[in-house]
């Protein structure tokens, strides 16, 4: 589906966490052991040569340990890097040659991903910009220019979601939120929890195509996301982001199936989840009144 990417290759966040834990659990075990060298040479005790095997074997122990997964920490890519470099490169020739807002260069860059098999990513993104140019013209928005920090979100979002696209799927929009009680585990367990915590979903990354619903969940420790939340029809899932005393705040999801995601979304990205709320809404002909093209 994504043509021309490198394959999706390297290990995860929480494996290199992981690989970090046993390299600080193996430097533990050989410090340990210098400690007790150290003891043996400067007081020895009744049976020196007992202290100095112990003393030795800790730190053989430490060294096995902490080897491998210093060497394997530092030298193994992680999981996805591929993929957002080619978003990054895409994004800035769309920005380049195209303009636009986010949403606009978000749709471009992922339809330039998707259409690798085709032959001519280029001509799928001028073809996606084209219709978002419809829906800035009918909102009568001035676009602006992404800020950075919206770019590397926006290419987390689609480096996450573009393996999971249909051919011809068309992205329209995306954004992220976060599903805060799964944060509760590292504060009420300490750092076991915070290892519970990272194989669930501490963000959600939220696309919506022109055929599709799709949600997959960012584990605490961040990276791509590696945990389906929810893939829907769009007709199948409902979507409801109300006004509440401060304002907007949580933005849900809910399919047909039973499945759900209860967000809490950032400033930055409520324009994002109203348009989506809005593309989720009884259809109203081919562009509604904020000017979405459905």
């Amino acid at each position: 589906m994504v043509g021309n990417l490198a394959p999706n290759t390297g290990v995860s966040q929480v494996g290199r966490v992981l690989l970090t834990i046993g390299a600080v659990a193996g430097g533990l075990i050989f410090a340990v052991g210098v400690l007790g060298l150290i003891i043996t040479i400067t007081s020895p005790g009744g049976n020196p040569a007992s202290e100095y095997r112990g003393a030795f074997g800790l730190m053989a122990v430490g060294a096995i340990v902490a080897a491998p997964c210093i060497y394997f920490a530092r030298r193994a890519p992680v999981r996805g890097t591929e993929l957002t470099q080619s978003y990054m490169a895409w994004f800035a020739w769309c920005q380049q040659a195209l303009g636009g807002d986010a949403v606009s260069l978000h749709a471009a860059t992922m339809a330039a991903l998707a259409g690798g098999p085709a032959g001519n990513p280029t001509a799928a993104a001028s073809a996606e910009a084209s219709r978002q140019a419809s829906r800035i013209a009918a909102s009568g928005a001035r676009p602006a220019p992404p800020r950075a920090a919206k770019v590397r979100s926006l290419a987390q979002i689609g480096a996450s979601t573009v393996g999971l696209l249909e051919p011809s799927e068309r992205v329209l929009v995306s954004f992220k939120g976060t599903n805060q009680p799964s944060m509760w585990w590292g504060f009420a367990f300490g750092a076991l929890g915070t290892l519970i915590a990272s194989g669930q979903m501490a963000e959600v990354l939220v696309t919506v195509t022109d055929r599709r619903v799709i949600a997959v969940g960012v584990g605490l420790l961040g990276g791509l996301g590696n945990r389906i939340a929810l893939i829907g029809a769009r007709s199948t899932v409902s979507a409801e982001f109300p006004k509440g005393v401060f304002g907007r705040l949580y933005f849900s999801l809910k399919g047909q199936g039973g499945g759900s995601v209860k967000l809490i979304v950032p400033l930055q990205w409520r324009p994002e989840a109203e348009m989506a709320v809005a593309l989720l809404a009884p259809p109203v002909g081919q562009v509604g009144s904020a000017g979405i093209i459905r």
